[in-house]
């Protein structure tokens, strides 16, 4: 198997990632027009989210328990889905989202981790 070589550090690359999804999900909440078309762009880096997080388990782990089904492989999409369908999100994102980013900014920030 081959390793993949990382250009971005861990904390830096998942914190960006972090701040894209939150923007998105933040457009999608704006406008109602874009909103699917949001949603899909937050949906696309979760999976790469998940894979950088394979590099810190107590990182991966946290994030998996604080996001629960909006990161976890076997219910993300079904999440997304029903956010991009909901009639009116909640003003932060769906429930278990908005507040969670915070929390995982001070986790990921503090790991510095590799």
């Amino acid at each position: 198997m081959m390793t993949t070589r990382r250009r971005a550090e861990f904390a830096a690359f998942v914190l960006d990632l972090l701040d894209f999804i939150e923007e998105k999900i933040a457009e999608a909440i704006a406008d109602e027009r874009s909103r699917a078309a949001a949603v899909g762009e937050a949906v696309g880096a979760v999976p790469v989210l998940r894979d950088r997080l394979r590099e810190n388990e107590v990182v991966e782990a946290t994030f998996i328990l604080v996001l629960g089904n909006a990161i976890e492989e076997r219910w993300a999409s079904r999440w997304w889905g029903d956010f991009a369908r909901m009639v009116r999100p909640v003003r932060r994102g769906r429930p278990g989202f908005g507040r969670a980013a915070g929390i995982l900014r001070g986790l990921v920030a503090g790991e510095g981790a590799s």
